[in-house]
């Protein structure tokens, strides 16, 4: 068993997973990705938001490969690895069976100029991206999902914020309800609020959008994720297609961010409740504790979220919004995030 990815979903494979397994992976720390707006903002540090998983992988007996992987050649069962630390060429890895979950990358719409913005999609580009903002008086966070939105939010307690929005309103994925109370809760903040209004090209200090030109310090991108591609794999709408059982081919699957998950309709969401719902399914299904279908949770239809702000907190099901100005809704994340990388601790 090989597992490319040790983010959400690939840790939680390996928690459920009780075979040998050779794990390669770029970064061998768990990060919780829902605590990064905080931590770009100053309000969390890397302590608080990660888990080293070598003392985990030793106590399970795990083997690790710290590498990345580039392709994958299904008809010999090999995934084709580079080293983060050398210059080799690639290496074959064999496997049995193999779960990808080497997670997301941004979606950039072919808009032009990219490369000036920051991004908070991993713990790398999250500390770019804190540095930068040290210095920052006006910022432009473009996209308005749960990221964008919280991002917005903490960045506006120290510089003046813009947050743009191509749809006619905030968190368009989800109920009007829930898009109304986050907007009065960012305006209040201070947040600058731009909807049905399109980012054409960047440039450094300039955004050019069909609202016309803004000026910035800085741009966050968070205009939402689509899977890594991997050559040898087939690709979906937003990531590595699988079927209704999530594999891509009789032994191999694909989970997390990196996946495309559709079954009978239903679209699965990229949030770390799916991603744990799916290594789950995963680690019982080659084990043959199970079989049939995977059943999407947080779906696109009905998405489950908790979003915080300060001490405000909304907690979304559906149709049901529960807002909470006490910070009980923000204690229980944090609670949360706490236990689930208390699981991997040695």
């Amino acid at each position: 068993m090989v597992v490319a990815g040790c983010g959400v979903a690939g840790a939680e494979f390996l928690k459920s997973y009780f075979r040998d397994v050779l794990v390669v992976s770029p970064d061998h720390r768990l990060v919780c990705q829902a605590l990064l707006p905080a931590y770009v903002a100053g309000d969390v540090e890397e302590e608080e938001l990660c888990v080293d998983l070598m003392p985990f992988f030793e106590n399970r007996g795990i083997d690790y490969r710290r590498c990345r992987v580039f392709s994958v050649k299904t008809r010999c069962n090999t995934l084709f690895t580079k080293s983060t630390n050398s210059s080799e060429s690639l290496r074959g890895v064999g496997y049995d069976f193999a779960v990808i979950a080497v997670g997301g990358e941004s979606c950039t719409y072919g808009v032009k100029g990219i490369e000036n913005t920051l991004s908070i999609n991993n713990l790398e580009q999250a500390r770019k991206a804190r540095k930068k903002m040290e210095s920052a008086k006006d910022v432009i966070v473009v996209g308005s999902g749960m990221t964008g939105v919280e991002a917005a939010y903490e960045l506006s307690k120290y510089c003046r914020v813009t947050l743009i929005e191509a749809k006619n309103r905030i968190l368009p994925l989800m109920c009007e309800r829930v898009s109304s109370c986050v907007e009065k809760i960012l305006e209040k903040a201070g947040v600058k609020i731009l909807t049905s209004c399109r980012v054409e090209r960047i440039e450094k200090g300039t955004v050019h959008t069909s609202c016309g030109e803004l000026n910035s310090d800085e741009v966050l991108w968070c205009a939402g994720i689509k899977g890594r591609r991997l050559p040898g794999l087939k690709y979906g709408n937003s990531g590595i297609k699988v079927d209704e059982s999530l594999r891509v081919n009789r032994n191999v699957f694909a989970i997390g961010d990196c996946a495309d998950v559709t079954v009978n309709g239903k679209i699965a969401t990229k949030t770390a409740l799916e991603a744990e719902r799916q290594a789950k399914f995963v680690a019982k299904s080659i084990a043959g504790r199970t079989s049939g279908m995977y059943r999407p949770f947080s779906t696109l239809d009905k998405p489950f979220a908790i979003m915080t702000f300060g001490c405000r907190g909304i907690v979304v099901a559906g149709n049901l919004v529960l807002a909470s100005p006490q910070g009980l809704i923000y204690r229980i994340k944090r609670k949360i995030m706490e236990n689930f990388l208390k699981k991997f601790e040695a």
